[in-house]
């Protein structure tokens, strides 16, 4: 419907008791018509009840990311009936409501004055119904940019840890040392880039991180749903491990399955390698400083965490003599990793192990540039042999070099993990 000019999502009901059946329904995060994400978006919305029309500018509804459908949440039917009933009592036969400045505020960090929007509460599938707390309002989400947690993983009283693409926890140390940390709160981040924490959560942390975290506060954009902290806090739908972990769970599981079938163990400096794992972690911005405690880390963790003499003796079990290279004595683990993914990719036809074994050396390349003193000219190299393998217009571009090279390494660590077998 066109109202002067503003296009109007239109919802007809042919009474009053139609209107209150669909009241009565509470339309959950799936869309009913595809099965697909609903997210909570502004829109334009005619309701039509009997012959009475109800116009609301930026009115909260689910939309289906999948269909387009559109669905009614709960407080925005509320809303809907209390205008119905204002037009009813004043005999109007079009309304045209818009929304209000009011901001309610729940009893949770009153002192910091967070920004957030009371409406999400009420209107994202499950949030209200929280039998865990009896203090309404717990579960508003509170956003933030994501700098914030750059701030605090300088800090080293903080800790931050991202165990999924975009969902993880923040913690406070305990400085007595009788507990772990004084407050530990769970965060994800939204289609938007947006940071994510639930406001009562943030009741439990400290004046002063409040205080910061205020600095990084933005208004709500409402999208909640389709993300890993959502699905995992509200509907326990566990989220993936990011894939800097799932490279690590492969290079294990190749160095066990090695183990199983050959009776060879080609780890090497376990307990120091579980150390460097501690350093890797999906950055939050791709600041040289982050890019360069994971690269370090990996490069330690993937190439020298082999055993190069015992990969030299599985080299000899799995080559005959007149197969091995002249100069295998010699080799390092990057080559060798390389002869034994050649061995046991035989029957693969048209596998171009070159293009698969490239993330290793570009690796051992961007550490040496990131974290050693080199010439210009052996840095201008380098940064070319990087860019060139990976595809890359300009070294500058650090976020996207990293994360293809991320992808090449779990590619390479889930074939080492899957060919072992």
């Amino acid at each position: 419907m066109d109202i002067g000019g503003v296009i109007f999502m239109e919802f007809a009901f042919a009474s009053y008791d139609e209107f209150l059946e669909e009241y009565k329904i509470y339309r959950l995060d799936e869309c009913r018509k595809c099965k697909g994400r609903c997210e909570l978006v502004e829109n334009d919305i005619t309701c039509i009840i009997e012959n009475r029309s109800l116009h609301f500018n930026t009115l909260l509804v689910l939309r289906c990311k999948k269909c387009g459908a559109i669905y009614l949440p709960e407080y925005s039917k509320q809303m809907i009936n209390y205008a119905y009933k204002t037009a009813v009592k004043k005999n109007q036969i079009i309304g045209v409501f818009h929304s209000k400045e009011y901001k309610k505020k729940f009893d949770y960090c009153k002192d910091t004055d967070f920004d957030y929007d009371y409406k999400d509460y009420y209107n994202i599938p499950g949030l209200r119904y929280d039998d865990e707390h009896s203090v309404e309002g717990f579960l508003t989400p509170v956003y933030f940019e994501k700098g914030a947690l750059v701030y605090f993983l300088a800090v080293p009283e903080y800790e931050v840890q991202i165990f999924s693409d975009s969902y993880g926890y923040f913690a406070h140390k305990d400085s007595s040392g009788m507990y772990q940390y004084d407050w530990n709160v769970p965060f994800g981040f939204n289609t938007n880039g947006k940071l994510v924490m639930w406001l009562g959560d943030i009741s439990y942390m400290d004046d002063k991180t409040r205080a910061i975290l205020k600095g990084f506060n933005v208004s709500s954009d409402h999208l909640l749903i389709d993300s890993e902290f959502y699905q995992a806090q509200m509907k326990c739908i566990f989220s993936e491990p990011i894939t800097e972990y799932k490279i690590l769970l492969n290079k294990k599981t190749f160095i066990a399955n090695i183990n199983e079938k050959y009776s060879i163990d080609i780890s090497h400096l376990t307990d120091e390698c579980q150390q460097q794992e501690k350093k890797v972690k999906r950055p939050v911005v791709y600041s040289e400083t982050e890019v360069t405690e994971v690269i370090n880390a990996y490069d330690k963790i993937l190439i020298e965490g082999f055993d190069v003499s015992k990969m030299k003796e599985l080299y000899e079990v799995m080559y005959s003599s007149n197969e091995r290279d002249k100069s295998y004595t010699s080799w390092k683990s990057i080559k060798l990793i390389e002869a034994i993914l050649n061995k046991l990719a035989i029957s693969i036809h048209n596998m171009d192990i070159a293009s698969v074994m490239s993330p290793l050396y570009v690796l051992h390349d961007y550490r040496n540039l990131l974290d050693h003193l080199l010439s210009i000219d052996k840095i201008s190299e380098k940064k070319e042999h990087i860019i060139n393998t990976l595809g890359v217009q300009n070294f500058d571009d650090q976020k996207t070099i990293y994360n293809e090279e991320i992808k090449r390494l779990n590619i390479l660590f889930n074939y080492l993990a899957i060919l072992s077998r």
